[in-house]
């Protein structure tokens, strides 16, 4: 039996079954979405597939670059972060935040580079503190301060779902780089309310109501999921055949970003939408075994990181589409449109190449 053994190429054929089939959806739900804006009918996919050529080349351009070659440069990626971040503040909102710094032509994402910059520090400054974290004020402290900073950027935009991300895969990190778990509950215990505090404000509260019972208000705070359900389990087994959607006809909103999994699970039905779930979970798995093989800390952390980075955002996607978690913005890596998302993603598909090659090398 024809048995794929090389982790690179697993890896690749992966990513680019995911890319693909994001193209392909993008076009389905985006054309229509691209219609009502009074664009081409190509228009979300032409800037999408521009977005994945790019990132194709960041991807070689990560790969090319040996793995201790980045701790040279966290300092300054994570100052770079910083000033990005910032700078969102000084654009107009669009969508009702301050998520994008808009270029001529393009906007950028900073909160997106941030998830690798936060997977990078935290892998190098772990790695130096290797058996000392157990001191609070010298091991634990410093490293969530330096976080917290990223992270309470990103919270004001406001972007919970990132926010939410970054401290998932932040805190298992920490937890496999040896920190105590007291202290971690004790940062918990201080974020919690904060974060929740602003879930429970605003449009947020509707949504956190709307995911207990979407069907109460079915026409206002449940819309978004109670259209996501339908696409979801009007689909069935087979699907109605890719391009047949009939929720992304103006009824789903944001169907090519962050609902597309909906669109995937009505148009290819349950085999096409546990297929991708597969696919993702294959991807996890594979970077994880190549992480294992790697005797340096900062390596095994890096490479962990970003794999779970990568399937954690992929399983919030699927849990706001599926119902299982409230509504929130977080697209599907490297499916959603989404250049910003697509061209980091693609980025750090390159650096698990390299840690896979070093791994085996």
């Amino acid at each position: 039996m024809f048995e794929i053994k090389d982790e690179r190429l697993q890896i690749l054929i992966l990513a680019s079954i995911l890319i693909a089939t994001g193209l392909i959806f993008v076009f389905s739900a985006g054309s229509i979405q691209a219609l009502r804006l009074d664009k081409g009918e190509l228009y979300f996919f032409n800037k999408q597939l521009l977005a994945v050529f790019i990132g194709l080349g960041l991807m070689y351009g990560a790969y090319s670059i040996p793995l201790k070659t980045w701790r040279r440069f966290v300092p300054a990626l994570y100052f770079l972060t910083l000033i990005l971040l910032i700078t969102v503040f000084f654009f107009p909102k669009l969508n009702g935040s301050h998520r994008w710094i808009l270029l001529p032509g393009f906007s950028l994402q900073p909160s997106e580079l941030a998830k690798f910059t936060c997977i990078l520090y935290l892998a190098h400054y772990l790695d130096k503190k290797e058996g000392r974290l157990n001191d609070f004020t010298s091991g634990f402290l410093p490293a969530s301060i330096m976080l917290g900073i990223i992270g309470a950027l990103i919270l004001s935009e406001p972007d919970y779902g990132t926010t939410l991300l970054i401290i998932c895969v932040s805190f298992t990190l920490f937890l496999i780089g040896g920190a105590h778990m007291r202290h971690m509950i004790g940062v918990i215990g201080f974020i919690a309310p904060i974060i929740t505090a602003g879930l429970l404000m605003g449009y947020r509260r509707g949504r956190i109501m709307s995911f207990l019972d979407p069907w109460e208000d079915r026409y206002g705070t449940g819309y978004q999921l109670v259209q996501s359900l339908t696409a979801v389990g009007s689909g069935g087994i087979f699907g109605k055949g890719v391009g047949n959607s009939s929720q992304k006809l103006y009824f789903l909103p944001e169907a090519h970003t962050d609902f597309i999994y909906a669109i995937i699970a009505e148009e290819t039905g349950l085999i096409g939408s546990l297929a991708v779930l597969v696919i993702v979970t294959a991807f996890f798995i594979i970077s994880v075994k190549v992480a294992l093989k790697h005797k340096e800390l900062f390596y095994k952390l890096l490479t962990f990181g970003l794999a779970f980075s990568l399937f954690v955002q992929a399983l919030l996607h699927i849990s706001v589409v599926t119902g299982l978690l409230p509504t929130k913005g977080i697209g599907l890596p490297l499916v959603s449109y989404g250049g910003s998302n697509m061209m980091v993603s693609l980025f750090m598909v390159g650096v698990l190449l390299r840690s896979a090659e070093e791994a085996g090398s």
